[in-house]
């Protein structure tokens, strides 16, 4: 599969708002975090964000996520886990990873502060004592009761134009909006982990075959969509490759003829 970039999105000019989520910077990710950690729920919310930026997923995925998805019954997280297909806007369950120290750091403190806190406890110590078919991330109703995310159906066109039903978790898509307006990222969508983790892979040179792959895409060209383009990164990339390279002399080439 051969890696590639289609000169349009190069040169042209997107204004925010225009359907595609905004990228965030390393820094800003870092303001994000920061704002995450506000709140008797901060812990929850880290460990929410890390999901976004560090495995790629969609807010409803995250939403949609017991125990038992992240969590062995050993009660060890998981490195690579199953997004179900029921979770998925393709409908089409796809492998994701929980690999960097920040982003298994941020789900060990939320699993410790849920223990501390009682919350959707089990009978046993398996998956740590947490029942595991509770949802990863619970929420409060006035800073007392633990219950689960609410979801509301949703109707949408797939790539065919047929119209499908999917759940959307509201709750949870505007806390991630107030977050990211609040770290910095008004702009910032649902999708702006995806495309954030995409870039930044790219502009560290990884393949596109493995972006596409953590991302679930199906064609190379999807995810293509979700890498900001970098010209100056592109102009640097020619300068050192071409720059050296000097036009022949006409004037001598003439003489000698």
């Amino acid at each position: 599969m051969r890696r590639y970039r289609p000169v349009k999105r190069l040169i042209e000019t997107r204004k925010t708002g225009e359907g595609k989520a905004k990228v965030a910077t390393k820094k800003k990710f870092g303001n994000i975090l920061w704002q995450a950690r506000r709140g008797s729920l901060g812990y929850r919310n880290v460990a929410i964000i890390w999901m976004l930026f560090g495995s790629g997923l969609r807010v409803n995925e995250v939403a949609k996520l017991t125990v038992s998805d992240l969590v062995h019954e050993s009660g060890e997280i998981k490195t690579t886990f199953t997004i179900p297909s029921a979770y998925t806007k393709t409908n089409k369950p796809r492998a994701a990873y929980i690999v960097v120290k920040g982003h298994r750091d941020a789900l060990e403190r939320w699993i410790e502060h849920r223990r501390d806190e009682n919350v959707f406890m089990a009978s046993d110590s398996a998956y740590r004592g947490l029942s595991p078919e509770s949802p990863m991330f619970a929420v409060t109703k006035k800073g007392r009761y633990w219950r689960t995310m609410s979801f509301k159906d949703k109707k949408y066109s797939d790539a065919e134009g047929n119209v499908r039903t999917t759940k959307v978790c509201s709750s949870m898509q505007t806390l991630i909006s107030e977050i990211f307006r609040n770290g910095g990222l008004p702009a910032g969508s649902s999708h702006s982990g995806r495309r954030s983790l995409a870039t930044w892979m790219d502009e560290k040179g990884v393949e596109l075959e493995t972006i596409q792959k953590i991302l679930g895409h199906e064609s190379p060209d999807m995810t293509l969509e979700y890498i900001d383009p970098n010209l100056d990164r592109i102009k640097e990339a020619f300068n050192k490759t071409l720059s050296r390279i000097k036009l022949p002399d006409f004037g001598r080439q003439l003489i000698d003829e």
